[in-house]
């Protein structure tokens, strides 16, 4: 079966009590729940990903966030159809998707009193802020399906995948999982009836702690 390209994973990457407790032709579709599963935790897709446009809901101020974190490059930012020079924005922070204005505040995009002198109130995706960036990383199976690439996920991630892998297979995890779609790919988010993330389990969400993102939209 071919890998898939969210696959934290190889099966040659598992620890062998993993490995071998697994049967062969559910392994790969577990390695697959097991890197949807982490992804849906940390709140973004994981795998590496080019050219994702995204309408950015903004409080205003100097900085926005990005939905997704793990961001290598921010490419092009149009406000209301205008794009903004390079000079104008810094990615203040990779990881959590911290955009920063050089210049101007970024605008409130959202909801405004009503009056004379209406001001900003709800803060909501407009679409009159734009965002094309490049994120996350390399994973072994976009490995497995392009021998060209170079995988650049980080230990911590492949080793929680470990872990969440281990729990699946040893029935260390959540009895039910529910879907859900993060910037354009369909995450699986293991859950108990209190809509914790059994199937990741305690270690691995440690280890994981610092890619996590706020599940409120990128503000």
């Amino acid at each position: 079966m071919a890998m898939a390209q969210e696959d934290l994973l190889t099966a040659d990457l598992l620890p062998g009590n993993v490995r071998d407790a697994a049967d062969p032709a559910r392994l790969p579709l577990l390695i697959t729940a097991a890197s949807l599963a982490l992804a849906g935790y940390v709140g973004y897709p994981l795998h590496r990903r080019a050219g994702v446009v995204e309408s950015v809901a903004s409080p205003g101020g100097r900085y926005f966030w990005l939905r997704s974190g793990g961001v290598r490059e921010v490419t092009r930012v149009q406000v209301c159809g205008v794009e903004v020079p390079t000079s104008g924005y810094a990615l203040e922070s990779a990881l959590m998707g911290r955009v920063l204005s050089r210049g101007e505040a970024w605008p409130f995009t959202g909801r405004y009193s009503r009056g004379v002198s209406p001001t900003p109130q709800v803060v909501e995706d407009t679409g009159e802020l734009l965002v094309t960036y490049d994120a996350g990383w390399v994973t072994p199976g976009q490995k497995d399906l392009d021998a060209a690439l170079v995988v650049d996920l980080p230990g911590d991630l492949q080793l929680a995948a470990q872990m969440v892998v281990g729990a699946l297979v040893h029935g260390d995890g959540a009895e039910e999982a529910v879907s859900e779609s993060i910037g354009g790919t369909s995450l699986t988010r293991a859950t108990d009836e209190d809509g914790q993330l059994p199937a990741v389990p305690a270690r691995a969400r440690r280890l994981v702690a610092r890619y996590r993102r706020p599940r409120q939209g990128g503000v």
